[in-house]
């Protein structure tokens, strides 16, 4: 099934059904292309049928469209957001998706059945994906709970889980529920975090049934992005769960690329060196490669920025004194992993900044004041192409109201009695920013302020 296909930007998303996958094993898949007159043979159904255990799969593209059974959805202000698959939808608070009251597909009783969902969330407490209907032991809720985490509520029944891991806040995560026999499991990032078995315990969802993604019973609280939900009426196992995560996550690490004949291997660059600000494309020859990942190393940690290309741009960053990493290339190749690695040196081009602090010697607390930097050195840092200074700002320690003004912080009000000697408003990692560049470093410079009254 293609789920995109940009041919412009040379990008596409495609569903491939394959009838086994065989672990710690290489397996072929082959792609043609070139004739203009191909039918058209894109369907849903042939890759996620119900043969197959599926009761329903969005992928959540341009519109929340159901690939099992044209389930009939109502969307009520979500739009379309680039996502772990293709393209997503954002949900922004107050708006979901609704799917009526009369739904007859969906897995019903103590049946098994498996419910499956990518997020990137704004804030907890909220729900992402509900089906069943609100009564004893008849639905499946997954809920992004706080502290950071899974729970996933089933109405006092067996189906009741929560995960005990936390989870890191803004970023893609995929969750998978199970129930079986009186068996929940949740599965977060392909992993087992969270069961509940309980003797007994049951569940008994009727037909038909309601469903909603972003809210329960049209009280839509989720903020943030949903990407292929998913509901069975099989269990899935633990391989699944981990295989789909693998499968699906960003820089996925199950499909590899086109396999290039030969079985040579070069990149363009034996080392970088560069200022500063400014970035170097490398580019691979890999014949025979299965996969391949580029990763940088900083400070003895490595991370992968990009998978199955045979490019790769290093961005310096912003440094503080020159500094040095390593891009590493790797590929899976069938006699083996091999592994180049490009020393990079990363030299200083521009200053910090150099600034002071500007404000009234003591406070009220009740009076409004401004405090205002004031930079000595920027023309010497619009000289290296630096545009605006950004700034952070955090007062404290004890609660403060303040606001950003004109460069500078503004604060109105302290929360605070008596003479508090010495507290503290910081101003920290102020940096030039350049074009194209993100990073900031820099100093945190100390303002006391005496807050009498």
């Amino acid at each position: 099934q293609i789920e995109s296909w940009d041919a412009a930007g040379g990008a596409a998303a495609v569903w491939v059904r394959v009838p086994e996958i065989r672990g710690n094993d290489a397996q072929t898949l082959r792609l043609a292309w070139g004739r203009d007159d191909a039918p058209d043979v894109s369907d849903g159904r042939a890759v996620f049928g119900a043969e197959s255990g599926f009761a329903g799969v969005w992928h959540m593209g341009e519109e929340p469209h159901d690939e099992v059974g044209d389930l009939p959805a109502r969307d009520t202000g979500t739009t379309a957001v680039a996502g772990v698959v293709g393209m997503a939808r954002h949900f922004p608070g107050g708006a979901g998706i609704a799917f009526g009251d009369a739904i007859t597909a969906l897995p019903t009783g103590a049946g098994p059945h498996s419910t499956s969902v990518w997020f990137r969330a704004a804030r907890p407490n909220t729900t992402l994906v509900g089906w069943g209907r609100e009564e004893a032991q008849g639905k499946v809720v997954l809920q992004y709970r706080s502290p950071p985490r899974i729970r996933a509520d089933c109405y006092f029944s067996g189906g009741d889980v929560s995960g005990t891991g936390r989870l890191a806040p803004g970023v893609w995560t995929h969750v998978l529920h199970t129930f079986e026999a009186g068996q929940a499991r949740v599965y977060v990032n392909g992993r087992l975090d969270g069961t509940n078995a309980q003797a007994g315990s049951t569940m008994a969802i009727k037909s038909p049934a309601r469903m909603w993604f972003g809210g329960w019973y049209d009280n839509y609280d989720f903020v943030g992005d949903l990407d292929e939900v998913r509901v069975s009426r099989v269990v899935r196992s633990p391989e699944w769960a981990r295989l789909e995560y693998e499968n699906q996550k960003p820089l996925q690490s199950l499909v590899g690329p086109v396999v290039l004949p030969g079985d040579g291997l070069a990149l363009s660059a034996e080392r970088l060196d560069l200022d500063e600000g400014r970035s170097a494309t490398v580019t691979a020859e890999a014949g025979g490669a299965r996969k391949i990942a580029w990763s940088v190393i900083r400070d003895g940690v490595e991370e992968v920025v990009a998978v199955d290309r045979f490019s790769c741009t290093f961005d310096a960053g912003r440094v503080a004194g020159d500094a040095a990493a390593t891009l590493r290339f790797r590929a899976v190749c069938p006699g083996g992993v091999k592994t180049r690695d490009i020393p990079v040196t990363i030299r200083e081009a521009i200053p910090e900044p150099a600034f002071t602090l500007e404000a009234p010697a003591t406070w009220d607390g009740r009076t409004a004041i401004e405090v205002v930097p004031r930079i000595a050195n920027f023309p010497a840092m619009a000289a290296l192409g630096v545009g605006e200074i950004g700034a952070e700002w955090e007062a404290g320690p004890f609660a403060v109201v303040s606001e950003p003004a004109s460069g500078g912080l503004r604060l109105l009000h302290a929360f605070k009695s008596g003479r508090v000697g010495d507290a503290v408003g910081r101003v920290g990692r102020m940096a030039g920013q350049v074009p194209g560049l993100e990073g900031v470093g820099a100093e945190v410079v100390e303002l006391g302020v005496a807050r009498r009254g």
